[in-house]
């Protein structure tokens, strides 16, 4: 019987919004973490949008991915500890499948979010995109100019322009947290 009551309290809403969090907060692109899955970008992309949920099959691909219990998935504020990503990748080091996804570069929301935004000179002063590009290359990540300033304007519920600068002749922006 309690068997049961446990099959009825599984909210794949809730696990679904768990998973997604957990995308975003590893900095897992869709198109890689829909290949884990096995599903289409299209249905990934669905799933985003509540179109859709999870199946079991996926949550359970997640839950063996990001180490989390189907009762971790299944709590309403699920808590993602910091530096979540670089334990993932200690964790699935003989696991190449999992492995080879996480020693990719993450994705851009990512970067901005869990290190540019903890970034000293960024948070301050501010900094121009050929500077967040030579810190996110300290990092061993290579985005394009043109990547991170869309990625910058894309990002505005944290990032501002904070004024400009002259650079060999061109008025660019300085970027900051707001």
């Amino acid at each position: 019987m309690s068997h049961i009551w446990f099959m009825t309290s599984i909210n794949r809403k809730v696990i679904t919004e768990n998973i997604i969090k957990l995308i975003d907060s590893n900095g897992i692109e869709d198109n890689d973490f829909a290949n884990l899955i096995e599903k289409s970008t299209r249905t990934l992309s669905r799933i985003r949008n509540g179109h859709q949920l999870f199946n079991i099959d996926a949550i359970n691909v997640a839950s063996s991915f990001f180490d989390k219990s189907l009762i971790q998935l299944n709590k309403q504020n699920m808590v993602i500890e910091a530096d979540s990503r670089n334990k993932l990748k200690h964790m699935h080091k003989s696991n190449v499948a999992y492995s080879s996804l996480l020693e990719k570069r993450p994705s851009i929301t990512y970067a901005i979010t869990y290190h540019l935004l903890n970034n000293k000179e960024f948070c301050s002063t501010g900094m121009i995109v050929y500077k967040i590009k030579k810190f996110f290359e300290s990092l061993g990540w290579n985005y394009s100019s043109s990547y991170i300033s869309n990625a910058m304007a894309r990002n505005s519920e944290y990032v501002v322009v904070a004024g400009t600068a002259i650079v060999d002749g061109n008025k660019v922006n300085i970027y900051k947290s707001k």
